[in-house]
């Protein structure tokens, strides 16, 4: 997992990363089950941590094409831990007018991330 680990002022490419990659799991369907429950249960122990500690954050960008299950690994991966500690946001298509604006250098305060509580 230390090839996804982005460091402080760190410049990444999601063009970089191959989403068909699997290469940190091997096992079988069942296997990944088990091991998502495990995960869920040190996620939200981690949680817990960096809540006390008010120094670091977690990002997770999922990047996906519509309907293609985001809401899903969202529901399921964070099932287990306290709601009020995850945000989400949706980054929609920009209008045509704020494409101009984002095009031409000028940031329009229109174009906000559309969040989920």
């Amino acid at each position: 997992m230390d090839r996804y680990r982005v460091k402080p002022s760190q410049k990444i490419r999601l063009a970089d990363f191959d989403p068909e990659d699997k290469s940190g799991f091997d096992g079988s369907k069942e296997d990944g089950a088990t091991k998502l429950q495990a995960l869920i249960q040190e996620l939200d122990q981690l949680q817990s941590v960096l809540y006390a500690e008010r120094k670091h954050k977690v990002l997770i960008v999922l990047q996906a094409m519509d309907t293609a299950g985001k809401d899903g690994i969202i529901r399921r991966v964070f099932e287990g831990v306290n709601p009020e500690g995850v945000r989400v946001a949706s980054f929609k298509v920009p209008t045509p007018p704020e494409l101009i604006m984002t095009i031409c250098g000028v940031s329009t305060p229109r174009y906000r991330p559309r969040v989920r509580w």
